[in-house]
């Protein structure tokens, strides 16, 4: 690279021999858009954010590949979709699987949906359990009595956004409990079962 004027090819040559100041150079050539297509996509700023993170990351772990793809900002466009494409549908399984949490147990005998389904809950519990009480509290008022957040917040006398904040953390650190069981794919798995008792 000359003077001010950015070279894609002289960057991803030195990017491919470990040259951690041209990777910086790249990061800020490309980051903007990449953000962009994530905000578009996901419609949530911290998410777009991470994308772009895990993105720039991927591209670290490429680096000796990089010379050979011709079109790189075509090439960080996919990266980018598929990424997030990826955090929506995980995004949605969790807000059914969360949703799960207020229906009963399907009475049956112990069969291995039975047990799957009764498994998936005893993890989310103890997920729940291992948040901060403040945390907990909100989110058992929540689902397991059913109180709106204003309810809420006379309960444990606090402000109603105070309320949302509790909730929002809850579920983040809930499903970063879940991923780290791998917990997507039992739910959904119990998301299914379920929809088949309800229709008995």
């Amino acid at each position: 690279m000359k003077g001010s004027q950015y070279n894609e090819r002289e960057i991803v040559a030195r990017i491919a021999k470990g040259d951690e100041s041209a990777f910086a150079v790249f990061f800020r050539h490309h980051y903007q858009k990449i953000y962009e297509v994530g905000l578009m996509l996901t419609q949530t700023e911290s998410v777009a954010e991470e994308l772009v993170q895990d993105v720039f990351l991927k591209v670290w772990k490429q680096q000796a590949q990089l010379p050979e793809i011709m079109d790189i900002p075509s090439w960080l466009f996919i990266i980018a979709r598929n990424d997030a494409y990826k955090a929506l549908r995980r995004s949605t399984r969790l807000k059914v699987i969360l949703d799960t949490l207020e229906l009963p147990l399907p009475v049956s005998n112990e069969t291995d949906e039975h047990i799957i389904y009764r498994n998936y809950h005893e993890l989310v519990n103890k997920a729940v359990s291992q948040l901060p009480v403040r945390q907990q509290t909100a989110w058992r008022l929540s689902r397991e009595e059913g109180l709106k957040r204003e309810e809420i917040a006379a309960r444990m006398q606090i402000r109603p956004d105070t309320v949302k904040e509790h909730l929002s953390l809850a579920v983040k650190n809930i499903r970063g409990f879940l991923e780290s069981h791998d917990a997507f794919l039992i739910g959904a798995e119990v998301i299914f079962i379920w929809s088949l008792h309800s229709l008995n």
